[in-house]
């Protein structure tokens, strides 16, 4: 791991500066009249100026009292607030109503200085509400009232001996953190995890011609998407009729536009599952229409099945099978038809022989073992492969070693240059890493590497990368988890075919299959390899376990269930 740094006090400037320059770089025909303004006005900033908008940027909300900023860095922050005011970036007692101020200031401070009695206890909000109708009333009594609830006087008695600094232009930045991001739920962090040593990411190349955004329309699309965001908690809080009005609101996303596309799916797919808690059905079937992702046909067939629609249950089942995007969405329509016809009592509606078209679905045993052990601190993972370790060399490898060695096997293709795949120099993985599109965008690269696997480029591409790359993120390599004497011993012991069609199936869906993997691997001294699935007292096998298990029997890869009981001291 590389070690530790000490970043300088002033280490956000450096990082904004650069991430600014990156998006105008880039993307200045695509920026606004307004976000270029803004640009330049920071760029004409001085350094503390500079750094006080970024202060006051990274911090909740636009307003802030100014005797609550205290910046070691800033030589002079009233100056520096002087200067934000020049350019328009900063206003300085903005005339603002009084429920503007109230979250500014503490609940004693509420009471005290707005003149409030008896309140001692009320909670905050009690407070602020008591605070707010004491001005209405006076408002409405007119010149006869006590100045003392005067709105302009409660105000004058809160903001006695403090200014009031309202933030401008932060609007703009949230334009160029899309540009950079891709997204707008990152911020700087990321830059600081490069600057302190604890990530190192791979250097990819950022071409234009592979720019994400390529059009203003597109950058509006995102920022209207996320606009929608923003109200999601509480329309998923709120009635059916909340719901469907935030889905009206949702933008499309352009033809070419893949990366909105699928967060606009994510986004309705939560909507429509609560429109189905709330019992709004057809509603929620017409919004699961609208998916292209899994599970979307998935809960329409549950929805037609709690209509009484078994004929539309089982022709989406069908559809599934005969084309199904996942290997989860295959699983469920063979499961879930052969339920829905068994529980239909064979429907003569349905077909003449329902139960023939849809056979239960074959289901496969992996190989038991059972073990009495002492029980120990460690998990119980540890502890059955210090056992099995009597046999030979045993390690914990659960989701990390057939995932790891392809990230080395395919490093580069991870990292190619794909339009659309990469906003900026700090990702771990191509925004379409976990889609359908990674493996279809680059199947020419990925086919001809995995013809590879049955010649000795194998082990040399994935020796060569474990040396050169140690220590660099990778969405598949789990670093800590690989030694030199795992892989050795994999790489000699495991059979190309086996490591090939594993590298397949991964492929083919890597958001689902990279985990459900057994727990250890086996190395016997007599030779050979077993994948082992420990269990403790009372675990089961999960859905994505019993898949990669029935999938290690239909390769002939040597697998076991480990069933692990506790030795009793009787």
């Amino acid at each position: 791991m590389p070690e530790l740094v000490t970043l300088p006090p002033d280490y956000y400037l450096t990082n904004f500066r650069a991430l600014v320059a990156f998006v105008v770089a880039r993307y200045d025909d695509l920026l606004s009249a307004q976000e270029r303004r803004f640009y330049q006005a920071f760029e004409r900033l001085g350094e503390d100026g500079q750094k006080l908008y970024i202060r006051l940027l990274s911090r909740k909300g636009t307003l802030f009292r100014r005797t609550k900023l205290h910046y070691a860095e800033i030589t002079d922050l009233s100056a520096a607030a002087q200067q934000l005011c020049a350019q328009e970036l900063l206003t300085i007692d903005p005339p603002l109503p009084l429920s503007s101020y109230l979250t500014l200031f503490t609940k004693p401070e509420l009471t005290e200085r707005g003149g409030l009695t008896g309140l001692k206890t009320a909670k905050r909000e009690q407070v602020e509400r008591a605070l707010l109708a004491a001005v209405a009333e006076h408002e409405a009594a007119g010149v006869e009232a006590s100045p003392t609830f005067a709105e302009a006087a409660v105000i004058a008695r809160l903001m006695t001996g403090e200014s009031l600094y309202q933030l401008q232009g932060a609007e703009h930045f949230e334009t160029f953190k899309l540009c950079f991001f891709g997204n707008l739920r990152q911020d700087l962090t990321d830059y600081v995890l490069r600057d302190l040593g604890l990530h190192r990411f791979e250097s990819y190349a950022l071409d234009d011609q592979n720019l994400p955004f390529r059009s203003r329309e597109q950058i509006e699309t995102h920022r209207c998407y996320y606009a929608c965001c923003e109200h999601m908690e509480s329309a998923l809080d709120g009635d059916v009729e909340g719901i469907l009005s935030l889905c009206e609101q949702l933008p499309q996303a352009l033809p070419d536009d893949a990366v909105l596309r699928r967060r606009l799916d994510k986004c309705k797919l939560s909507l429509a599952r609560q429109l189905e808690r709330l019992q709004a059905l057809e509603a929620a079937a017409a919004l699961y229409a609208q998916c292209r992702q899994p599970p979307a046909r998935e809960r329409r067939a549950r929805i037609a099945v709690k209509q009484g629609d078994i004929v539309a249950a089982l022709a989406l089942c069908q559809t599934m099978l005969d084309a199904p995007l996942n290997e989860e969405e295959r699983y469920f329509a063979a499961s879930f038809g052969h339920r829905t016809v068994r529980q239909a009592q064979c429907d003569t509606t349905v077909s003449a022989n329902p139960m023939q078209l849809w056979p239960r679905p074959a289901s496969h045993k992996p190989p038991l073992a059972s073990v009495a052990l002492e029980q120990r601190a460690e998990s119980v993972e540890l502890i059955a492969a210090a056992h099995l370790a009597q046999a030979g060399p045993c390690f914990y490898v659960e989701n990390s070693l057939f995932t790891s060695v392809l990230g080395l096997l395919i490093w580069d293709i991870v990292f190619a240059a794909v339009p659309g795949a990469f906003f900026n120099p700090f990702q771990i993985a191509p925004s379409d890493f976990y889609t359908p599109d990674f493996y279809r965008l680059r199947r020419a690269s990925l086919e001809q590497r995995l013809a590879q696997v049955d010649s000795a480029a194998f082990a040399e591409i994935v020796w060569r990368n474990y040396r050169n790359k140690q220590g660099t993120v990778n969405p598949l390599v789990h670093w800590e988890a690989m030694t030199e004497a795992l892989l050795t011993l994999s790489l000699s012991r495991i059979p190309a075919a086996q490591w090939r069609s594993i590298f397949e199936r991964l492929l083919a869906d890597l958001r689902n299959h990279r985990s459900g993997l057994p727990d250890l691997i086996l190395f016997p001294d007599a030779g050979g390899y077993e994948l082992v699935e420990v269990k403790g007292p009372g675990d089961k096998l999960q859905q994505n376990q019993r898949r990669w298990m029935a999938f290690f029997a239909a390769h002939s890869i040597p697998h076991q269930v480990l069933q692990v009981e506790w030795r009793s001291d009787d």
